[in-house]
């Protein structure tokens, strides 16, 4: 063997049974400061009596908190797409609406894709639909998973809707309440991802599907706004309605989905093809505006706003613009929710804070009667190190505990508060957040850490003199 191997050899390497003795050093600590929690329980439980009361109470603010805020950001998906939603549109220049060859001649009754016709669908002009037409390549292209055109028409007459205005019926039964303050519905013709971006969940029957567009009779979801209106009609027996302009065209309820409130409009959601077939080419019929919708996430929007339409641009032509807009809110909103969580969260430390002294006078009396005790374990050998640990663990492990039974409190409490009256609507809800359960354990453990330090140091500089005076 070579003097430098032999060098290399005498160096002290950590072994397996050195592992071992430290990690049992630190189990046999845990379990003689929770045997010496358990030895004056009458003491710590009444001075924990405090940080059980504060933590469940800076848990459950932090969990109402946290439910309100989850509240508030599925509102602002439901008013303005996910985080981040962008809306691409695009323009001519000049402005000149342009139509191929067979509109032109007024036989144009194909999808904006270019499919066959629909059998629902009437011979009629249909306005061309470029930016629809631009997304399908450029969502092909950047293999986009969550988007949707959207096709907005107001003022459209149905003739059920002027029956229940003139008549106070829906398909000839008596619906109670005045309806003639209600403007006529509007349509949203949209791609079924349309649902994921907007948070739309169907509250009675489903939501549109791709294979929607084939069907003979047009399925149609409306929201709750208009089902109200009609009377709450069983959607699972076959309901229908139908366009009396320009020609009559009959559509068939499948879905309900919530308003965003209860003064939103009338509005029908319907397939985007179907709609490119039966929507009216007059002007005089509604307005008309065509978007796309499409859910980039946060990391990839600033991107995605030069990107995207420059991409759909490129695909309508040179004398095409499209712009992208949408998502700038929340920067600001997500830095005010998290403002408002940290200072929710700074008062519940403070509020344990002072919970804790009780702690920590306890901790004080207690290692001045165990003077003794410790005495007798440095005289037997006990390092200050093992003795600070001791001492010291058992304000964490007392608090600890004080954590997980504040904890269990306030997910009690929080399961049985009525969040509809307090105006948490909650789409995903929570058993609990997780964030809420974590702050609290955390930070009564931190705070049991520091309610430690005192009673350790006090410990350490017992002598074992000190042990045969006592």
């Amino acid at each position: 063997m070579s003097k430098k191997q032999k060098r290399v050899s005498k160096k002290p390497k950590p072994t397996r049974l050195r592992r071992s003795a430290m990690f049992s050093s630190i189990i046999g600590a845990l379990v003689e400061a929770w045997g010496e929690v358990k030895v004056q329980r009458a003491r710590v439980v009444l001075s924990l009596v405090g940080v059980t009361a504060a933590v469940a109470a800076m848990a459950t603010v932090i969990a109402i908190g946290d439910l309100l805020i989850q509240s508030e950001r599925e509102n602002q998906e439901a008013w303005s797409g996910r985080e981040v939603t962008l809306t691409i549109s695009a323009y001519q220049s000049g402005d000149t609406p342009i139509l191929d060859d067979a509109c032109a001649t007024g036989d144009c009754s194909t999808y904006a894709d270019g499919t066959s016709d629909s059998p629902n669908s009437v011979e009629q002009d249909v306005i061309v639909d470029p930016l629809g037409q631009a997304m399908l390549t450029v969502a092909e292209r950047f293999d986009i998973r969550y988007w949707s055109r959207v096709s907005t028409a107001y003022d459209l007459q149905i003739k059920e809707f002027d029956e229940l205005v003139n008549l106070g019926t829906f398909h000839g039964a008596y619906i109670d309440g005045v309806v003639e303050e209600w403007s006529s519905p509007e349509v949203y013709a949209v791609d079924p991802d349309y649902a994921v971006l907007y948070r739309l969940r169907p509250s009675q029957g489903r939501w549109l599907a791709s294979g929607d567009v084939n069907q003979r009779v047009t399925p149609v979801v409306i929201n709750s706004t208009m089902w109200e209106l009609f009377g709450k009609p069983d959607i699972s027996v076959p309901t229908t309605l139908t366009f009396t302009r320009p020609e009559a065209q009959t559509i068939r309820i499948v879905g309900v989905v919530p308003a965003g409130s209860t003064w939103d409009s009338p509005r029908i959601y319907m397939p985007y093809d179907s709609w490119q077939l039966m929507k009216p080419s007059d002007v005089e019929q509604g307005a008309i505006d065509s978007t796309a919708a499409v859910w980039v996430g946060p990391d990839n929007a600033d991107e995605a706003r030069t990107t995207l339409p420059a991409a759909v641009a490129a695909v309508l032509g040179d004398d095409w613009t499209a712009e992208a807009y949408g998502g700038e809110q929340w920067d600001d909103a997500a830095d005010q929710l998290e403002t408002v969580r940290l200072a929710i969260m700074g008062i519940g430390g403070i509020v344990i804070l002072l919970g804790a002294l009780g702690l920590l006078n306890v901790a004080v009396v207690t290692v001045r009667q165990r003077v003794r005790e410790i005495g007798i374990r440095r005289a037997v050998g006990a390092s200050a190190g093992r003795v600070f640990f001791a001492v010291f663990m058992e304000s964490v492990v007392a608090t600890f505990v004080a954590g997980i039974v504040g904890v269990g409190i306030a997910v009690i409490v929080t399961r049985y508060l009525p969040l509809e009256s307090m105006g948490i609507m909650l789409q995903n809800a929570p058993t609990f957040p997780m964030s809420a359960a974590i702050a609290g354990i955390g930070i009564a453990t931190g705070v049991g850490a520091l309610c430690g330090i005192i009673p350790a140091i006090a410990a350490v500089k017992v002598r074992p003199i000190d042990a045969i005076r006592y």
